[in-house]
């Protein structure tokens, strides 16, 4: 026997990929263009996709048969092979990542109107100097009627999940929200 390895000298580069690593692939371009498939125009607009690609994701979205849209979207895989599936992958990390900071918003808005209908003018000080151009005169008004509407709700024994329970603070929710989005 000899002591001639042949793979020794076998550089990783000029090794194709495995079977394995290339249905790997396959799948994630697949599932890449599943969630393209269900973005709307309006957000595919902003994405770098081919004429191509664009009339098959436009197609998907038109079919109705299980089978023939599993295909399809095979197919819209296929055409994200020969695309910068890395951009289009980028851009989708950047939606998700918004919808994400949207949530964490909404949960810290909901929380600072707790807050203020629980606190006192300690918490309304706080949310005013948070947004030096709030109208303080409707902010501390829609304070007082959400802390009424509590306690009228408390003595009336108004379920907190019904519609007549909310109201105010509703308002008050939607007032934060709009000085948000205007800061």
């Amino acid at each position: 026997m000899s002591d001639f390895e042949p793979y020794d000298n076998v550089d990783e580069d000029d090794l194709s990929p495995s079977k394995s690593a290339i249905k790997r692939e396959a799948e994630h371009l697949k599932k890449t263009g599943e969630k393209l498939l269900a973005l709307s125009n309006q957000q595919l607009a902003s994405f770098p996709l081919s004429e191509r690609l664009a009339a098959a994701i436009a197609e998907g979205k038109r079919l109705k048969s299980r089978e023939g849209l599993r295909r399809h979207k095979q197919f819209i895989g296929k055409l994200l092979r020969d695309s910068d599936s890395e951009a289009i992958e980028a851009r989708l990390n950047e939606l998700e990542n918004a919808h994400t900071l949207n949530t964490r918003e909404f949960h810290h808005l909901e929380k600072m109107r707790d807050d203020l209908i629980n606190g006192d003018n300690k918490t309304v000080g706080e949310v005013i100097a948070q947004f030096p151009g709030i109208d303080t005169q409707k902010l501390r008004q829609l304070v007082r009627n959400a802390k009424k509407e509590q306690q009228s709700n408390l003595q009336s024994n108004v379920q907190p999940g019904s519609a007549n329970s909310s109201t105010q603070s509703r308002k008050l929710f939607r007032f934060l929200r709009d000085e948000s989005t205007e800061a």
